[in-house]
């Protein structure tokens, strides 16, 4: 592994870690953060491995740009989007959610 890969990888992992700390409790069905974080990793490798340098845009801009979408998302129903409250009103909007137990969250 050419340490590029090595740095761009560990990059990637540190900001999907950070990201799981702050919002890893939303995520009713662990299978589905585990398939998700795997697909980030399958399409950071790829793209590190044909870009170079450049797929710092996904591994930085993917996250960046999640976020910007969530908090202006949540601002326009009327929830917190760090909380995710109220509850009953983020179910609502997301009933597939309530469905993998996200209800039971604490």
């Amino acid at each position: 592994m050419e340490p590029r890969f090595a740095i761009l990888l560990l990059i990637a992992a540190l900001g999907q870690l950070l990201l799981f700390l702050l919002f890893g409790r939303y995520v009713a069905a662990r299978w589905k953060a585990v398939g998700t974080i795997g697909f980030y990793f399958l399409i950071t490798w790829i793209l590190a491995d044909s870009l170079g340098w450049w797929s710092l845009i996904w591994i930085v801009g993917h996250p960046v740009l999640s976020a910007l979408a969530h908090v202006i998302w949540c601002r326009n129903h009327g929830i917190d989007w760090l909380t995710c409250e109220p509850r009953d009103e983020y179910l609502r909007l997301h009933p597939w959610t309530a469905a993998d137990g996200f209800a039971s969250w604490k």
